[in-house]
């Protein structure tokens, strides 16, 4: 598969509590957290456009822990360093 070109940008204010927690999950899990958070965005959009109510609902019949983090970018930025903090 090839890579796409990320050519956008998304900001959102968060406690950091809650960032941390994040950030220490997806390292855990051996992702990053854009990775993680493109994969949702992905998901999120997927189910929208099948017309699924509830968005963040299980798919039937998918276990919890495949359902809401699929790995299937997961390598595409190992081994990058984070930047620097602006």
């Amino acid at each position: 598969m090839a890579i796409k070109i990320k050519d956008a940008g998304l900001r959102l204010r968060v406690e950091s509590e809650l960032r941390q927690a994040f950030v220490d999950s997806c390292r855990a899990a051996g992702q990053t957290a854009a990775q993680v958070l493109r994969e949702c965005m992905r998901q999120y959009v997927e189910r929208a456009r099948a017309g699924q109510q509830d968005l963040f609902a299980e798919r039937v019949g998918e276990p919890a822990a495949k359902a809401s983090l699929p790995r299937a970018h997961a390598k595409q930025r190992r081994g990058r360093g984070s930047r620097a903090k602006r």
